[in-house]
């Protein structure tokens, strides 16, 4: 009994204090494979516990606009992104369309969501954090105006003439919420970010801005999102009935490319169509024949200038 006492004291030592290696003197093989077997174990008893989920869906609602976590072998958790009437009947606030854009593809980098938004927390974990990893040589790559001794204490105009450290997001852990980065020319951080430095980044921030901006940042930068605890999940079942206009991800991203390539189609057509005009105006029967068989095959040319319309043009020519 008092050996396992030991080894669970040694054991509740190491874990506690984030000890990645531990050596003990020589002693006994048996309690030193005891010892091994009972670290490892627990380090697989709390890696099992972390999990990696991913957005499969949002809503729009009443209370607002919502975010659909895909937890393997769990369910679905739902996370309300706004509190904006707004987002009652369809996605009208910044942060819903933000996120709707995202999730297409599309980074439009506004004034919801930055592009340094990330690299600015950084430097607020770093300024508030003068003793922690990396953050000294963080606030040396800073070139702050002269008489400004910290980047908190600078306006608007100020920082936009700061150069800020290139920062990517490698991991994104929620609740708590935690980001695992990589600064450029430094190496890895990994750092919780706290509810004043958020408000300091923020468009508007709200009860709901932390949920927004860590979803929005692990799909600019394609990070993984990772949960530590069990989370309250609904089946799929129980999500359609409490959010009728439940979309999938998949779904988004299949209309969107249909946008997508109907944009790029019509560009196609504007710049045929003008081509087509020019044969025309110039003379050239086969040139405008040939634009004309490729609008053809692009679409119905009901709105475009076709051959038979500018037939009394074409027999002058001849």
């Amino acid at each position: 009994m008092k050996s396992y006492n030991l080894l669970s004291f040694l054991l509740w030592s190491v874990t506690s204090m984030g000890v990645e290696c531990f050596q003990t003197p020589h002693s006994s093989h048996y309690r030193s494979d005891t010892f091994q077997w009972a670290l490892e174990s627990h380090r697989e008893a709390s890696l099992s516990r972390c999990r990696r989920i991913s957005i499969a869906g949002v809503s729009v609602s009443p209370q607002g606009f919502w975010a659909f976590l895909r937890i393997p072998g769990q369910g679905y958790w739902p996370i309300q992104i706004t509190h904006n009437p707004q987002d009652s009947d369809s996605s009208t606030s910044p942060e819903s369309l933000t996120l709707l854009q995202l999730i297409s593809g599309v980074d439009m980098a506004g004034a919801v969501l930055p592009p340094d938004i990330l690299a600015k927390l950084v430097v607020l974990h770093a300024e508030s954090q003068p003793t922690a990893l990396r953050s000294q040589d963080i606030l040396k790559l800073l070139e702050l105006p002269e008489g400004v001794d910290n980047y908190s204490e600078t306006n608007q105009w100020q920082r936009s003439r700061v150069n800020l450290p290139q920062v990517t997001l490698d991991e994104l852990t929620l609740h708590p919420l935690r980001l695992d980065v990589t600064v450029k020319g430094l190496g890895p951080l990994s750092f919780s970010p706290s509810e004043s430095h958020l408000k300091q980044v923020c468009w508007s921030y709200d009860e709901a801005s932390r949920e927004f901006i860590s979803l929005a940042l692990a799909l600019r930068y394609k990070a993984p999102i990772i949960v530590q605890e069990e989370l309250p999940s609904k089946p799929m079942e129980k999500v359609e009935d409490q959010f009728p206009m439940y979309s999938t991800v998949e779904t988004l991203q299949k209309t969107s490319k249909r946008v997508t390539k109907n944009i790029e189609r019509g560009f196609e057509i504007h710049k045929l169509s003008g081509a087509l005009r020019l044969a025309i105006e110039k003379g050239d029967t086969a040139a405008a024949a040939k634009i004309q068989n490729v609008l053809d095959e692009l679409e119905s040319m009901d709105d475009l200038p076709t051959l038979e319309e500018d037939k009394s043009k074409l027999d002058e020519m001849e």
